[in-house]
């Protein structure tokens, strides 16, 4: 379930409650951008204290020294990281230059911490041509896992079917990454 931000916090304690009861394993505190809320620390504490794996899903841009601390002092089990390809084509992808060193960095100050992290990467038209130079700098970090995804239509995805890849060259590539 996504946690709006607006939902305050003991409004997210009493949903986590709920999904505890229902025997739910997992907790993954993604977003929009999780680490722009100012309680997401304490609610991944709580979510330790309570049992769930704990994960976090983020951009890493936000991820400084402090930061990455305070991510391995919450406990998080897993740090996911998005990354839309190489530096030019994550650059573009975010709008931002220097997006893809601040993920980067924010990879290795979470590894740095002793956090296990590792990359999520959809695959589109635009970017399908960066696979294997992501699975390069997956293993020269040497981080223990990348996740590849296909565009999902739904929410704000909903008018991204254009960019997707067909069928064909859609088994390529999942034929590629399992090379």
């Amino acid at each position: 379930r996504d946690f709006p931000d607006e939902l305050a916090t003991e409004e997210v304690y009493r949903v986590m409650d709920d999904l505890r009861a229902f025997g739910v394993p997992v907790l993954i505190l993604s977003g929009g951008e999780p680490l722009l809320r100012p309680d997401i620390f304490d609610i991944a504490q709580r979510a330790k204290t309570m049992g769930f794996y704990v994960g976090l899903s983020t951009n890493g841009t936000l991820i400084e020294a402090g930061h990455a601390r305070r991510i391995a002092a919450a406990g998080f089990d897993y740090v996911g990281i998005s990354l839309d390809g190489l530096e030019a084509t994550h650059d573009h992808f975010r709008r931002k230059e220097g997006a893809f060193r601040a993920a980067l960095n924010g990879v290795r100050l979470c590894r740095g911490e002793g956090v296990k992290v590792g990359l999520r990467f959809t695959i589109t038209r635009y970017n399908v041509d960066d696979v294997e130079d992501v699975c390069r700098l997956v293993a020269d970090e040497g981080l223990p896992r990348v996740c590849f995804y296909h565009l999902v239509y739904a929410g704000r995805g909903a008018n991204l079917m254009g960019e997707d890849l067909d069928h064909e060259a859609t088994r390529r590539i999942v034929d590629q990454i399992v090379d």
